[in-house]
C-alpha cells in the first residue's frame, strides 16, 4: 500500500519587529502568539532594555534578538518587517527593505518631511509586487470599522463634516517633555490619526483646501519655543467642501478620551462620545455616578492593533491591497504639516487642487 503523504502545512510569513519598545512589544506580542499566518523571526532594538525583555518573552520561543537593523534585514528567510522606530529612521528602513523584495508595516507617521513620504511612495509604486502599509490602528478599530461600514451603506447620506477629538493622558516625567520636544509637533505626532479618520470617513481621495489651527502651552509650556502646544485646534476645509474640525489635548487628567461623529445629509454617526471602559454607573452613598474610564490608548485599542497586523499579513499571503491606501499617506501628512505651519505662523495655509500647499515645491 502506497504511504499516504501528509498535506503540507500552510506556509507563514515571516516577520522582523524593528523597534522594541511599547508599541514594537504589542506587535511582537501579537505576532508571536495571535496572528497564525505569520511567524516572529527576528526582533531589533539598540536599547538594552529593549534587549533584557527580547531575551526573556521572546528568545525562549525562537526569535532571534539583535542590537541593528542591519542585523535584522540580513536575517535570512525574511519576509517582511514591522517598523516601530523612531519615525526619523522609518523612511531608510522601509526604502532598505523595499529594496530587498520584503513587505513593510510602517508605524505613523510614516516620515518626518513630505519629500521623504513622497519618495517613498513613489519606490513603493514602481515596487508593486511588495507591499507597504502605514499602520493607522484606528482604522482597524471595531467601533470604526462599523462606521465607516454604515457610511458605505448610506446610512447619513453624503458625509459632509467629521469632528474628531483624542486627549491624551497627562504625563509630567522628563523624558516625555523630551519626547514631545522631538516629537514633530502635535499634529504630526497625535492628531494625524484624526486626519486619517477623516480622510476615511469623507473619502481617501479627499483633497484640502485650507487649513489653520490654534493652540495653547498650558502645562508644557517650553512647547512655545518650537512653535508647538498641549492643546490644539486645526480646521480642514476640502475642495469637494467637506470640513474636519480636529481637537488634541496632552494634559488630560481623567484617562484617555478619543470621539468622533461624523455629519452627514441625513443623519450622524457618533463613536465613543462618553469614553468609559464598560455601561456600568454606580450610584454610591456620596450622592455621585461614577464609571470607570479607559486610562491608556493601548487598552483602548488592543484588539485594533492585533486586527491591523492579521489584515497587513493576509494582505501579503493572498496578494490583495493593502487596506490602508499607501497614497493616503501623503495627504494625511500634508494635513498635519500645514496644520503644524500654520498653528506657529497664526495663518491661514491654502492648498492648489492637487491638494500641495500654495507654498510648497511643486514636487512637494
Amino acid at each position: 500500500m502506497a504511504a499516504i503523504e501528509s498535506p503540507a502545512l500552510p506556509k507563514k510569513l515571516n516577520v522582523g519587529v524593528v523597534g522594541i519598545g511599547r508599541i514594537g512589544r504589542e506587535h511582537a506580542r501579537n505576532l508571536l502568539h495571535k496572528v497564525h499566518r505569520a511567524r516572529l523571526l527576528v526582533a531589533c532594538s539598540p536599547a538594552e532594555e529593549d534587549l533584557k525583555w527580547g531575551a526573556g518573552e521572546l528568545a525562549p520561543y525562537g526569535v532571534r534578538v539583535v542590537k541593528t537593523f542591519e542585523e535584522l534585514i540580513e536575517t535570512p528567510g525574511l519576509d517582511a518587517i514591522l517598523i516601530a522606530s523612531p519615525t526619523k529612521l522609518h523612511s531608510p528602513q522601509a526604502h532598505a527593505a523595499i529594496d530587498r523584495g520584503i513587505h513593510v508595516l510602517v508605524e505613523k507617521p510614516v516620515c518626518a518631511t513630505i519629500d521623504e513620504v513622497v519618495k517613498l511612495v513613489e519606490r513603493s509604486e514602481a515596487h508593486p509586487k511588495t507591499k507597504i502599509m502605514v499602520a493607522f490602528v484606528r482604522r482597524f478599530d471595531a467601533d470604526y470599522a462599523e462606521a465607516s461600514a454604515a457610511i458605505e451603506k448610506g446610512a447619513i447620506g453624503k458625509p459632509l463634516i467629521v469632528r474628531s477629538q483624542s486627549c491624551e493622558e497627562a504625563i509630567r516625567s522628563p523624558w516625555y517633555t523630551n519626547y514631545l520636544k522631538g516629537s514633530g509637533g502635535i499634529f504630526v505626532d497625535s492628531i494625524i490619526h484624526d486626519i486619517d479618520l477623516s480622510l476615511k470617513f469623507l473619502g481617501d481621495d479627499s483633497q484640502p483646501k485650507s487649513v489653520s489651527a490654534v493652540g495653547v502651552s498650558a502645562v508644557h509650556t517650553d512647547l512655545e519655543q518650537v512653535g508647538d502646544a498641549d492643546n490644539a485646534i486645526g480646521v480642514c476645509e476640502f475642495w469637494d467642501g467637506k470640513i474636519a474640525y480636529y481637537y488634541n489635548s496632552r494634559i488630560t487628567t481623567y484617562g484617555f478620551d478619543n470621539q468622533t461623529e461624523i455629519f452627514g445629509t441625513e443623519g450622524k454617526i457618533s463613536v465613543n462620545l462618553q469614553p468609559r471602559r464598560s455601561a456600568v454607573e454606580i450610584m454610591d452613598k456620596d450622592k455621585q455616578i461614577k464609571s470607570s474610564i479607559i486610562g491608556d490608548p493601548f487598552l483602548r485599542y488592543e484588539p485594533a492593533y492585533l486586527q491591523e497586523v492579521i489584515e497587513w499579513v493576509d494582505a501579503i499571503m493572498d496578494d490583495k491591497p493593502v487596506p490602508v491606501p499607501f497614497r493616503s499617506s501623503i495627504t494625511s501628512l500634508r494635513i498635519a504639516t500645514a496644520l503644524q505651519k500654520a498653528l506657529r505662523t497664526g495663518q491661514k495655509i491654502f492648498f492648489t487642487r492637487g491638494g500641495i500647499p500654495k507654498d510648497a515645491p511643486a514636487n512637494l
